[in-house]
């Protein structure tokens, strides 16, 4: 007597298997996978991620992220030894850029983390609870928003001791008002809800509106403006490291080796070009995945 094997799915149904179960994660997939701007830059993003990741492994000569120097090879020209070239004490330019995404998306990571755990929970007691604590939160924010947010970081990083982590911790200071903002918008118009108040009629606390309610749809915003920001924060954080109040040598980081290789901009153009790129390519991918975020979650075109 002969066994019956199970019948096998379709070719299509296992080549859709895949997308059906990405879906199932994130229902946005479907509109997502139409944006291209989201689509290339997660894939600029990733690279950069990965790079910064496996840089003890991919590039040739570790050793010069470090305090290492090189006197005999000083300013190489781009070659197949160094394919970025050396800087003035001869370290390996591409090793350094590629450790220098390590630093870099360190202090963006750490500056939204903190921005929006701050802003988020400013932005939610103000706009949920309303009232004279509405008043006070909004006016604290408000006087942090006077100032442009690029001055302010530098006025309290020329306080605090150079550093990266000196300079992400000036960045994130002034960056929470924006997440306030808009995460009080969210919650005050959520408070208004008809399902806001038949959660408080069947008897909800107001810890239990809040976490289950207004928190999940205030922060879907405020993550999405998050993605935008990061282009800034990298911009931002560069900047400190190009005025010498950032990231000190022999950090390798991508403002810092720019500020570094300014005077050789004629006579040695790989020293800042590649750095430079580096901060141009991260920026823009941060910016299209922000864009695409933006459009996959617009309510006006119906993508959600």
């Amino acid at each position: 007597m002969s066994r019956q094997t199970p019948d096998l799915l379709p070719a299509a149904d296992l080549a859709g298997e895949p997308r059906r179960r990405l879906s199932r994660i994130w229902p946005g997939w479907g509109s997502a996978k139409r944006v291209p701007l989201l689509i290339i830059g997660s894939v600029l993003g990733a690279l950069v991620v990965l790079a910064g990741l496996l840089a003890p492994w991919i590039t040739p000569y570790p050793q010069d992220a470090g305090a290492v120097v090189h006197p005999a090879q000083t300013l190489l020209a781009p070659s197949a030894a160094h394919w970025f070239g050396t800087d003035m004490v001869g370290r390996d330019i591409f090793t350094r850029v590629i450790f220098g995404a390590r630093v870099s998306l360190g202090i963006v990571v750490l500056v939204l983390v903190v921005s929006a755990v701050v802003g988020l929970t400013v932005g939610l007691a103000a706009g949920f609870f309303g009232g004279w604590l509405d008043s006070v939160l909004m006016r604290v924010t408000d006087v942090f928003l006077a100032f442009p947010a690029l001055l302010l970081s530098v006025a309290l990083a020329a306080v605090l001791s150079p550093s990266a982590l000196h300079a992400a911790m000036a960045i994130a200071f002034t960056w929470w008002p924006w997440y306030a903002r808009l995460a009080r918008g969210q919650a005050a118009s959520i408070r208004r809800q008809g399902y806001s108040d038949a959660a408080r009629v069947l008897g909800a606390s107001r810890t239990r509106q809040l976490v289950r309610h207004v928190l999940p749809n205030a922060a879907t915003p405020v993550f999405v403006q998050m993605s935008l920001d990061a282009a800034g924060i990298i911009l931002t954080a560069a900047t400190l490291s190009y005025l010498g109040l950032g990231a000190q040598d022999p950090t390798p980081e991508w403002g810092l080796m720019v500020a570094q290789g300014q005077p050789l901009a004629t006579t040695a153009w790989w020293v800042i070009t590649f750095p430079g790129f580096a901060i141009l390519l991260t920026a823009v991918a941060f910016n299209f995945v922000g864009d695409g975020l933006q459009t996959v979650f617009d309510p006006k075109r119906g993508l959600r």
